[in-house]
């Protein structure tokens, strides 16, 4: 049997949490709310929030991204005993009624990492849509995968004992990480599980994307994914003949 946790990142979505939580406490999983440094006035909303519905709050005192609030998340998680983490964003992008699938088939395939494939609806941005398959495409060279799935969905589920090494490994802490420990998972021999799932963009939804900063950041861990292609290709193949 698996023990999961919900962990929820979060930076100055105290407004848009709000609902998302009210809907959290339906499936009776424990959840861990990681506050990114927000400003003091959505730090308050957000604790405010977690003690409500006995949330367990932590918080990075200085905002460091998505991927340093998810591993203060892991790091959290791995302490109290949890063997698995479902990721959700705190804005309400995911379908949050796709939750106990998700954990359902975590449950049959305990060591895989369990990932939305995003079905898009009319309130996604051509923009975002664009730079996802710029990304994929991306994502299929650095692994040598024509089947891998969109690894810029927040919504999945990470065996926690398989993923605590490659968190050792993550270099970009902002929004490359969603990307970045899914490559590196797969290139660790973790398999991944595809699961179709309806994302929305919220109206009148606050986004922490940046599209200059972050494409250009995305762009960076690209060429630095790209450049550890040998080293991981030279891996593979002593590991192969190791096993012969």
């Amino acid at each position: 049997m698996i023990k999961p946790v919900i962990i929820v990142p979060c930076f100055n979505h105290g407004d848009a949490f709000a609902s998302v939580a009210e809907k959290l406490i339906e499936y009776k999983t424990p959840v861990i709310v990681v506050d990114d440094g927000s400003i003091p006035a959505q730090s308050k909303k957000i604790k405010n929030i977690c003690s409500k519905h006995k949330f367990l709050y932590v918080k990075n005192l200085v905002n460091g991204g998505k991927g340093a609030a998810m591993i203060l998340g892991f790091q959290s998680a791995i302490t109290k005993g949890f063997t698995h983490a479902l990721q959700i964003d705190a804005d309400g992008q995911h379908d949050i009624r796709d939750i106990p699938l998700f954990l359902k088939i975590a449950q049959s395939h305990p060591n895989e990492l369990i990932i939305g494939n995003p079905i898009y609806d009319e309130s996604a941005p051509r923009a975002r849509l664009v730079g996802r398959k710029i990304t994929n495409f991306w994502v299929m060279v650095e692994t040598f995968n024509k089947n891998m799935p969109d690894t810029m969905c927040g919504f999945r589920v990470y065996p926690l004992k398989a993923i605590e090494p490659v968190l050792k490994t993550i270099k970009f802490k902002r929004m490359g990480f969603d990307i970045e420990i899914i490559v590196k998972a797969y290139r660790c021999g973790i398999k991944i599980i595809s699961v179709p799932t309806k994302v929305i963009y919220p109206e009148n939804g606050t986004s922490n994307f940046h599209a200059f900063r972050d494409n250009f950041y995305i762009s960076l861990l690209h060429t630095y994914l790209c450049c550890l292609i040998p080293t991981w290709l030279i891996r593979r193949v002593l590991h192969h003949e190791k096993n012969k």
